[in-house]
């Protein structure tokens, strides 16, 4: 996979990998190694209309752990909106969606949680009985 495509609910775009509702549940679709809307993607979808409001601080919290999950297993991944690929013909995940912030933090924070991740599995597996 070479890249997490981020849409909201509103987008016409179906078959999904996974889906966070508003409370920020995670809700495993389509498993990763079947081909969804977008060739070598793994499409993500947050319920409601961005277009309209923005996403809930829950699921935004559980989209970045979600994503943190994903780059453990997909290392050189690229995080990015449903527009980034369709252009003018689309403005998913919407308007109100935070792209931005959300990319800033995959190129800083994504990458320091992965790493405490990595580093912690290692202590577990080393650490003295």
């Amino acid at each position: 996979m070479k890249f997490v495509l981020l849409h909201h609910s509103a987008c016409d775009c179906r078959a999904f990998h996974y889906r966070i509702d508003s409370g920020g549940g995670v809700q495993s679709l389509l498993p990763e190694s079947e081909r969804g809307a977008h060739t070598q993607s793994i499409g993500v979808v947050l319920s409601g209309d961005f277009n309209l409001n923005k996403p809930s601080e829950a699921q935004l919290e559980a989209l970045r752990s979600l994503l943190l999950q994903i780059k453990l297993r997909h290392p050189d991944i690229t995080i990015g909106g449903h527009r980034q690929v369709r252009g003018e013909r689309t403005d998913c995940p919407g308007r109100r969606f935070p792209l931005t912030a959300l990319r800033e933090w995959s190129a800083e924070g994504l990458t320091e949680a992965r790493d405490a991740a990595f580093t912690s599995a290692v202590e577990r597996q080393y650490a003295p009985s």
